[in-house]
């Protein structure tokens, strides 16, 4: 299956090249003596492929104000969106000068070695470090 999608994304890429991200994977909380937690993020360099959502994308994330800024991203692992029920989630990828939350994980292919995410900007380049 790693094989068949290196081969679709080899042919598709004149049209959607791949780009270089940061993909900071949450690996849990720190709380602070004031009760305040801090999230901790293990940052990863890959390349993914970034497409417009279309509404049958934005059909899985209704509960978000549709004039969000949202992207479909196909990357070459298993990551998961927003789970609070079990206290996961809240991966961010960077690209395009501007974090990302991961939302949402319609599909994956050949047992978590590529997925297909939908991401929501949450912060413009103007406020990242």
């Amino acid at each position: 299956m790693k094989n068949l999608f290196r081969l679709a994304a080899a042919q598709i890429s004149s049209l959607t090249p791949p780009i270089v991200a940061t993909l900071r994977a949450q690996e849990g909380h720190s709380t602070q003596p004031d009760g305040t937690v801090t999230p901790l993020y293990q940052d990863l360099l890959l390349r993914i492929m970034v497409q417009a959502a279309s509404s049958a994308d934005l059909t899985q994330v209704a509960g978000l104000n549709q004039s969000t800024d949202t992207r479909v991203v196909y990357l070459p692992a298993e990551l998961k969106g927003i789970d609070r029920a079990h206290q996961f989630g809240g991966d961010i990828l960077v690209f395009e000068g501007s974090e990302w939350l991961v939302t949402g994980q319609p599909e994956t292919w050949g047992g978590g070695q590529w997925s297909k995410l939908l991401v929501t900007r949450q912060r413009p380049s103007a406020c990242l470090p």
